[in-house]
This record gives structure tokens, C-alpha cells and sequence, in this order.
């Protein structure tokens, strides 16, 4: 299946649907996904990965007005699998997907230096912070730079 197939059942997906299952469904996402896909030199995995989202969104717009809990889990548990494959082989991460890596490591190295060196927790999640949110805005800004973020 082809990006630009897979772009109009996610348009028709998104006019069938409601706005809370769109953004369970976290439509917005995938569809800048899409977007950048139409750049990429898709392997084998990215399309067997589209082919089995589209028959997804088939299934889930025929069903549209009523959907369930296993339509969201079904769709997360397809959607990672082809996000996983792009983060992995591709090196293409969602936006802010560094600074929400590096600020909870930021803070926690930040608390043990606090507890451990300054004998204050406040100055060590500072510190902590502060560091996470340089690392990871610098690498997000990296990213995009570079044209691997959606």
C-alpha cells in the first residue's frame, strides 16, 4: 500500500470518527508520519507495516461511530510496531521525542547529585533539569535539522 492510499482512508478515518476517538487514535501523529514517509526509501517492513495500518483504518472506519477499547488497543499495538521499525531502522523520532528522554534522566541524575554532593535535593533537581532540557533541546534541534523528526 502506498502513502498517499494509506493519507486518504486516514483522512476518511478522521472525518467518520469523532473528535475524542481522533485523538485516541492520535490521528495527527500518523498522519504527519505519513507525511514524512512520502520522502522516505520504504524497505520491505515500512510496507508490509502501511499495508497492515491501512487495513486498519478500513476496519476501524466501517466501525467508526462505535468504537471499543480493542479498536484503540489494536490500532496502538499496529501503529507502535510500524513506529518502532522507523525510530529503529530510519532514525526518524516525533517531535520533543529527546527532551522527554533527557529530562527524566536529567532529574534523576540531578536528585542523586543534589542528595549525594550538595546535601540539597532542590539545587540537584535544578541542576538536573536544567541539564536534561539543554541535552535534549539540543538534540531535538539536531533532529529536525537533519530532517529526522515528524
Amino acid at each position: 500500500m502506498h502513502v498517499e492510499e494509506l493519507k486518504k482512508h486516514l483522512l476518511e478515518l478522521k472525518h467518520a470518527a469523532d473528535q475524542q476517538a481522533v485523538v485516541k487514535l492520535d490521528l495527527d501523529k500518523v498522519e504527519r508520519l505519513m507525511n514524512r514517509m512520502v520522502d522516505l526509501e520504504l524497505c520491505d517492513e515500512c510496507e508490509s507495516g502501511l499495508m497492515e495500518l491501512g487495513e486498519e483504518y478500513k476496519r476501524l472506519k466501517i466501525k467508526a461511530p462505535d468504537l471499543e477499547k480493542t479498536d484503540f488497543r489494536s490500532h496502538r499495538k499496529v501503529l507502535n510496531k510500524l513506529l518502532n521499525h522507523v525510530h529503529k531502522v530510519h532514525k526518524i523520532v516525533p517531535q520533543n521525542y529527546y527532551m522527554g528522554v533527557f529530562m527524566p534522566l536529567g532529574l534523576t541524575f540531578g536528585m542523586l547529585i543534589g542528595l549525594g554532593f550538595l546535601e540539597n535535593m532542590v539545587y540537584g533537581f535544578t541542576l538536573g533539569i536544567s541539564f536534561g532540557l539543554a541535552i535534549g533541546a539540543g538534540l531535538d534541534a539536531k533532529s529536525k535539522k537533519e530532517g529526522l523528526t515528524f
